[in-house]
């Protein structure tokens, strides 16, 4: 039998055969799955209910799940529950279940985020140095938490030195500054001395700068010796025999 050779024609039309031909109908290979973005999307709902309108500028995002896991479609909406975060905790697990339908649960990983205003210098500063509103900018900053370490008021510099040399555009830290002083180095302060029941008060000056609890060296002004005692107040200073 002779075969009849395929001229350009043919090659054509066959071409444009199989391009008209519909192609066989294909099952979405998500069917009667549980979406994994809904599961990401109830964990971080869970976390923000416990987290409350209180905290501004929170951005909670959960974690990509593996895209292999197959998870049965739920009949009912998710349960997720969550948490508080703790102090500057920045990844929170997230228990979505399905109890309807289908019954799996599993731990969703929430990370927290927070966009808020920071004290940024506007000049290097030098150790021991006192700082005021004419020193920073505000500035916006995004920290991983929702504990932050950053001061963003100004009132906060009051009586209190920084511990470091600190440049220009440091986002300045609680932990930079010394505690707020109560008593200033050559202050007028009351000595106070308890004893039998009785409290005893005397002029004194200060010998040092002391923040709240600690201990510095005053002079008495009536005697003019040097006791040591520890500060209790802005003018007081309570003296042990």
């Amino acid at each position: 039998m002779r075969v009849k050779p395929l001229t350009f024609s043919w090659i054509v039309a066959g071409i444009l055969a199989g391009a008209a031909a519909p192609a066989p109908a294909q099952q979405s290979p998500e069917a009667g799955l549980q979406s994994l973005a809904s599961v990401r999307l109830a964990a971080e709902r869970a976390l923000r209910r416990e987290i409350g309108a209180a905290v501004p500028g929170v951005d909670l995002k959960a974690v990509a799940l593996d895209a292999r896991l197959r998870l049965p479609a739920c009949a009912a909406p998710l349960d997720a529950q969550a948490q508080a975060p703790r102090g500057s905790q920045v990844r929170v697990p997230v228990r979505v279940a399905c109890t309807q339908g289908a019954a799996w649960s599993l731990y969703v990983p929430v990370e927290i985020h927070r966009e808020l205003d920071v004290l940024v210098l506007r000049r290097p500063v030098a150790r021991g140095d006192t700082l005021s509103a004419a020193d920073v900018i505000v500035q916006k900053r995004v920290i991983a938490g929702l504990g932050s370490p950053y001061l963003s008021r100004v009132e906060d510099f009051k009586g209190r030195l920084t511990r470091r040399t600190l440049p220009q555009g440091t986002a300045v830290t609680a932990d930079a500054l010394s505690e707020a002083l109560l008593i200033h180095r050559g202050q007028d302060v009351t000595l106070l001395v308890s004893a039998g029941g009785l409290e005893i008060r005397a002029p004194g000056r200060a010998m040092a700068d002391a923040g709240a609890r600690q201990r510095l060296r005053v002079q008495n002004l009536e005697s003019l010796k040097i006791v040591e005692g520890v500060a209790e107040s802005e003018s007081v200073v309570r003296v042990s025999l």
